[in-house]
């Protein structure tokens, strides 16, 4: 159940499921700021994953000093990408619009949050990337999901190690017309330098026709 259907909670219960015992695990022999916020609930995903036309793949829902875990817990009515919403806590919300700065500036944030969902394949909160050092039973259901979006003919983003979202073989099949990788791999922001022209026109073209209301 996910967030763009203002349900995607129950979603992150059964993670917790099924998470628990190996973050747990991960936890006690991990340096703090590979950590996983077990005592937050997971973040599998944010936006309509379900109907937004450009699905981004994170490796997991960062946390800096500035925000909280709980702070992806805010909602907002008619704003998928909540954390777009002029009242999203503040932080989070000027990271993402930073993040989707382009897209904004051309489109707006209110269809840029009803345009752009993301998936991530760690859906638990930590400082730095814990991806490469924990492989959770959730792997598998986020991979899942974002093939998911890619069968509904959804364009994908992959921002960071593209070749673990090719694990699965419907996303590794997809061509290079709908699978992009942001580049430097370490930026998350989208835009032409990032993404190169082709890829960046295939995104805008996408997120204009995209009727939401």
């Amino acid at each position: 159940m996910l967030q763009g259907d203002q349900n995607w909670w129950r979603f992150a219960d059964a993670i917790t499921k099924e998470d628990l015992e190996s973050a747990v695990r991960h936890n006690a022999a991990a340096q703090d700021a590979h950590r996983l916020h077990v005592s937050a609930s997971p973040v599998p995903c944010i936006g309509a994953v379900t109907t937004a036309p450009v699905v981004l793949l994170l490796p997991f829902p960062a946390l800096e000093s500035a925000w909280t875990a709980d702070d992806y817990r805010f909602t907002s009515a008619g704003w998928p990408l909540s954390t777009l919403h002029p009242n999203a806590p503040t932080a989070l919300r000027d990271r993402w619009r930073s993040r989707l700065a382009a897209l904004v500036n051309r489109f707006g944030p209110h269809h840029v949050a009803n345009s752009i969902a993301c998936v991530f394949l760690t859906p638990w909160c930590s400082v730095a990337n814990a991806t490469g050092l924990v492989r959770l039973p959730s792997r598998r259901r986020m991979l899942d999901l974002a093939a998911a979006a890619a069968a509904r003919d959804a364009l994908l983003v992959a921002v960071g190690d593209e070749n673990v979202w090719t694990e699965h073989p419907h996303i590794a099949a997809l061509p290079f017309t709908r699978r992009f990788v942001a580049r430097p791999w370490r930026s998350s922001e989208l835009s032409p330098a990032t993404l190169g022209d082709d890829a960046w026109t295939a995104i805008c073209q996408r997120v204009a026709i995209h009727a939401w209301i």
